[in-house]
């Protein structure tokens, strides 16, 4: 599988870089790339790690991936960029953990002409977090763009995959991982909107937040259900809080199916669970290709003088117990 994701990854990529009219030249001298992520506890982001490393040694760039111990920490990660902007790179990849806090680093940047390009969730207006996006590009004080998920879709789809679960009425719940980074807002605001526009018979209760705690989601979900003995579903909005939810099955014994749960991204807890029945399915996005793709952007813009995109859509698919065997989706799960 992962020499699948390799292939896949470097032919999207390549195809970003070739497109824009600026090939990269491998011979070049090695080029230094810091990429500070939202954090390590979760299998997305070793998967995003290697998507990266796998670009270096392709397009002859040195890549050094941090990341805080936690998606909470977020003046840790601030100490991680001003470190990465004073080891004076040649560009930074930067996945933000808040909207605002880290805008006066990247203007620093900026500053110095270091290229910096987001991946997963952009900095920006908090108020228009969906689509931070619109105020990136090649002027802007923030970042040259961003490579991500379009989250506000791919939750779009969990809602319509949970009302088909469950017959198109009942109480559903949210556990998300932020309330302030942008794919918390984007993730849940997808779900919660969709189900308002379409499914007039299904309730949303109040969205509740675990910063993609296991611990922290299993005890939310728990005093949910005990709180509601007609839920229907629950859907988790990232990795944490999709093993939290099956963790709460698993501790009140529930007959499975019972509950339905729509889970977010990959790893081997939630692809066993869904094996096991006890999650129905989740949306998985392409970790590989974001940590690939911001490199090839950083890259291209470094040695041509190529501007990227403000927003390259890396995709994302629904998957379950149905299809995992599909290339396409084997091709974007990781373990």
């Amino acid at each position: 599988m992962k020499k699948v994701l390799t292939i896949v990854a470097v032919a999207s990529a390549m195809a970003l870089v070739v497109g824009s009219g600026s090939a990269v030249n491998a011979a070049d001298k090695e080029l230094n790339i810091q990429m500070v992520s939202k954090g390590f506890q979760h299998q997305f982001w070793q998967a995003v790690r290697t998507g990266s490393e796998q670009a270096g040694k392709a397009l002859n760039a040195k890549i050094t991936f941090v990341g805080p111990e936690s998606e909470t920490m977020v003046d840790k990660q601030l100490e991680q960029l001003q470190a990465a902007i004073d080891s004076k790179p040649d560009a930074i990849g930067y996945a933000s953990l808040d909207p605002k806090a880290p805008l006066a680093l990247l203007k620093k940047a900026k500053t110095a002409g270091i290229p910096v390009y987001m991946f997963d969730a952009a900095a920006g207006d908090p108020k228009d977090a969906t689509q931070n996006e619109a105020s990136l590009g090649a002027t802007s004080d923030i970042a040259m763009g961003i490579a991500r998920t379009d989250g506000v879709a791919a939750s779009a789809l969990a809602a319509d995959k949970m009302a088909a679960l469950i017959g198109g009425k009942g109480k559903v719940f949210v556990i998300s991982h932020s309330q302030v980074n942008a794919t918390g807002i984007q993730r849940r605001d997808g779900f919660v909107n969709q189900m308002k526009k379409k499914y007039p018979k299904i309730t949303v209760l109040p969205v509740q937040y675990a910063d993609g705690d296991h611990l922290k989601s299993a005890d939310t979900v728990k005093a949910v259900i005990a709180a509601n003995k007609d839920l229907k579903g629950v859907f988790a909005t990232n990795e944490g809080g999709a093993i939290g939810a099956v963790d709460a099955f698993k501790e009140l014994k529930l007959t499975k199916g019972k509950i339905k749960l729509i889970g977010f991204d990959s790893g081997a807890a939630q692809i066993n669970a869904i094996k096991s029945g006890l999650m129905n399915g989740a949306i998985t996005q392409d970790p590989i290709g974001i940590g690939y793709k911001t490199v090839a952007a950083l890259v291209g813009k470094v040695r041509n003088g190529t501007a990227p995109k403000n927003f390259i859509d890396t995709g994302f698919y629904y998957y379950n117990s149905k299809n995992l065997t599909d290339p396409k989706i084997a091709a974007v799960l990781y373990q």
